[in-house]
């Protein structure tokens, strides 16, 4: 608003995962969408996370907002270096050689990446979802119970299979919600689990993936693991 007809793009997350696990509240992007488009700016969602990650369709097949132009990961690529990005025709019809925008990068076609991500999506068939949300909550139940048997508190934070511990009563909406919670729980938190078998991301603003590998006698290893891990957070306390 005070800067008409002079903004490009907004560019966002289409579910935030770099302050923790924050899903956007139910119509958020669809209003990032519509500011942008009465301006005549593009909205652009960066799926590297969410992308072939959170649904078949990405997060698109979560809150079913098309933005004008999408970017990938390494999800593309079964787990290699790549990137990747598009987008709705007319503006794709911009890049060469149909238009005048070149575009190139050591990212954009490995043949032995592009092999791996293609065999990678060809086996993510809707089925797969349904086996990571499953992982995914059993997981999270599985840490929850660990946690509170300890008397910590924590919000467990979910995007479709994506989540995150939040050391703190209830749901962080922003990311100063995220910066307020008892951050120093996690560092002795990761490492008894690290002590224990278990890696996991190694800070608290970083999102959680399960993996359709994950079987019940990981599950066990992992639940096992949690008990000192949560005695860990537990006796955490913040530094002076």
């Amino acid at each position: 608003a005070q800067h008409p007809g002079e903004i490009a793009c907004i560019i966002a997350e289409a579910s935030a995962g770099n302050m923790g696990t924050v899903a956007p509240d139910e119509g958020f992007n669809a209003a990032l969408a519509d500011v942008a488009h009465e301006d005549g700016a593009l909205l652009i969602l960066d799926e590297v996370m969410t992308g072939f990650r959170t649904s078949y369709k990405g997060w698109y097949g979560v809150d079913g907002v098309a933005a004008d132009l999408v970017t990938f990961g390494k999800v593309v690529s079964g787990g290699l270096p790549a990137a990747a990005f598009g987008g709705r025709a007319e503006v794709m019809d911009y890049l060469a050689p149909e238009g005048p925008v070149y575009q190139a990068g050591t990212l954009s076609g490995n043949p032995v990446a592009m092999a791996s991500g293609l065999k990678s999506l060809e086996l993510a068939d809707e089925s797969l979802y349904e086996r990571l949300q499953a992982n995914a909550d059993r997981l999270t139940g599985m840490i929850s119970e660990a946690l509170s048997a300890e008397g910590v508190a924590h919000h467990i934070q979910r995007a479709s299979s994506m989540f995150s511990i939040r050391f703190a009563e209830g749901e962080g909406r922003n990311f100063a919600d995220m910066q307020a919670a008892e951050t120093f729980r996690f560092t002795p938190f990761f490492h008894a689990l690290l002590d224990n078998g278990i890696y996991v991301a190694p800070s608290p603003f970083e999102t959680w993936f399960v993996s359709d590998a994950l079987n019940d006698a990981d599950f066990e290893l992992i639940e096992a693991a949690l008990k000192p891990a949560a005695q860990a957070a537990a006796a955490a306390r913040p530094a002076n």
